[in-house]
């Protein structure tokens, strides 16, 4: 490795791949079979383009530099990303420049796609002239003090410490390093060199994109609103604390394999295509019909169940002992539940529909599902529950999600009705409530069932676990 960067401490170190990666390996066979079915309709291509353009375009809002409004994103997409889509007022900074900076970065992310599928070494004359299609016009080695969120290397070092980080790259990469813990930290190493006059952002983003695409990974897919996550998990692996960033990578690789999961195909411009596509598909349904496969999916759907019911009655328990009740009153934490065969199931239907569109997936009300109900009940009128829903995600029957939200239980007053005759025959009903959403922003996490889980016992932990901090906080905000 250069003294350069092993001076700055940029070299990669044992810490990354001491991090567990196993989210992702409870996800990858989601995104190899998707990709696998994309390719024999013929329909990669096209995904691919949808994908880099939507990509894009979220990582240029996260950087401020292109604001497009979702009503017009929905136009400019459907029409092939014309222009004239665009209308000013509700695109940042006019149609025509943020047709330009989106279209330049797509064109990038195609060429460097393209040689990451070769044989042939990333080196920086050819990584320079990708990322001038990237920004539109000629760039150059910066020359002065760094610039930006981030502190950079003198300029004195920048070819060096670049050209070390590039070699060093192929090197953990044909060792058989993970990917994803290379990516990650080539990307740390790439904003602290800034190696370039302008456009670093953009440049670390592709450069990200290529080491994970050569070894047959999806891409990361940043939205906007993982801003503030993005800088923060930098300065934390600055001081050499590289979990955030691992995790932030790992929700990326997530949400780009959400985002093929659920990506609709080619649309059909007639009524006959259309048939015609209807009829192959179902055909082609029929025949990858597999009882074998089925019932290991349902089986380990179960077992996913289990596990999160086994997780959040340790947690309620804990919370029990841990919670200050007087005597008869004060809060306590119960656990209802409504398995797939449940009755119940479908009781949370339009809170997952809506939690799926926030969160950018398609949620498969076709499939089974389910949901657990951890409740804090403070009194008699003052309750809340945190809903913890399992349902599958995009158009594949084997990739789970699990998600939450926080309710605040309004009771509803019901007159007593008479029963029979009889006046005095009287029976007082259950009080029911009005479920009211608070503002508990939750992401969600996804892995594949069609194999073995027994992984997802400790994801799903860290996940309830992680969420509870969070949980309480907002409750403790509604005491007074």
């Amino acid at each position: 490795m250069s003294t350069v960067l092993a001076t700055h401490g940029l070299n990669f170190r044992p810490a990354w791949l001491e991090l567990s990666y196993s989210r992702w390996e409870l996800l990858a066979p989601s995104w190899t079979a998707r990709k696998q079915l994309l390719e024999s309709r013929n329909e990669y291509s096209a995904y691919q383009k949808d994908a880099f353009h939507k990509w894009g375009a979220d990582f240029l809002m996260l950087q401020g530099v292109v604001h497009f409004s979702p009503e017009t994103w929905a136009i400019y997409a459907k029409n092939g990303y014309d222009p004239i889509a665009l209308t000013a007022g509700s695109t940042y900074p006019s149609p025509t420049e943020a047709h330009m900076h989106l279209t330049s970065l797509v064109n990038a992310m195609e060429a460097l796609r393209e040689l990451s599928q070769t044989d042939r070494p990333l080196d920086l004359g050819t990584f320079t002239t990708i990322l001038q299609k990237a920004l539109g016009g000629t760039l150059t080695l910066r020359t002065n003090s760094s610039n930006g969120p981030t502190r950079g290397l003198p300029s004195t070092e920048v070819e060096a410490a670049f050209g070390a980080l590039l070699s060093e790259m192929h090197n953990q990469l044909n060792a058989g390093s993970s990917p994803i813990a290379v990516a990650a930290w080539a990307h740390h190493a790439f904003t602290q060199i800034r190696p370039f006059a302008d456009g670093n952002a953009r440049a670390a983003f592709l450069f990200t994109q290529y080491i994970l695409w050569r070894s047959g990974l999806p891409g990361i897919y940043l939205k906007p609103y993982h801003r503030v996550t993005y800088y923060r998990s930098l300065q934390k692996a600055d001081q050499s604390h590289y979990l955030p960033l691992v995790q932030l990578f790992l929700t990326g690789l997530q949400e780009a394999v959400l985002y093929t999961l659920s990506w609709t195909g080619i649309q059909q411009s007639s009524y006959e295509s259309a048939l015609n596509t209807f009829n192959q598909r179902l055909a082609e349904w029929r025949s990858h019909h597999d009882r074998e496969r089925s019932q290991r999916i349902m089986h380990n759907r179960y077992t996913v169940f289990d596990y999160m019911e086994e997780t959040l009655r340790s947690i309620a328990g804990d919370l029990n002992q841990k919670l200050k009740n007087e005597e008869g009153r004060g809060a306590r934490a119960l656990v209802a539940k409504a398995y797939p065969d449940s009755p119940y199931y479908y009781q949370f239907t339009s809170d997952i529909v809506e939690y799926a569109r926030k969160n950018g997936y398609h949620f498969n009300r076709g499939l089974p599902r389910g949901w657990f109900k951890l409740k804090f009940a403070l009194s008699a009128s003052k309750k809340y529950q945190l809903v913890f829903t399992l349902h599958h995600a995009g158009y594949d029957d084997a990739t789970l999600v699990v998600g939450a939200f926080l309710h605040f239980l309004e009771p509803l007053k019901y007159q007593q009705k008479r029963i029979g005759r009889n006046r005095a025959s009287r029976r007082k009903e259950k009080v029911k409530y009005l479920f009211s959403l608070l503002p508990l922003q939750v992401a969600p996490i996804a892995f594949c069932i069609e194999k073995d889980v027994p992984a997802v016992r400790t994801l799903l932990r860290e996940y309830a676990e992680g969420l509870f901090g969070e949980v309480l906080s907002e409750i403790s905000n509604e005491i007074y």
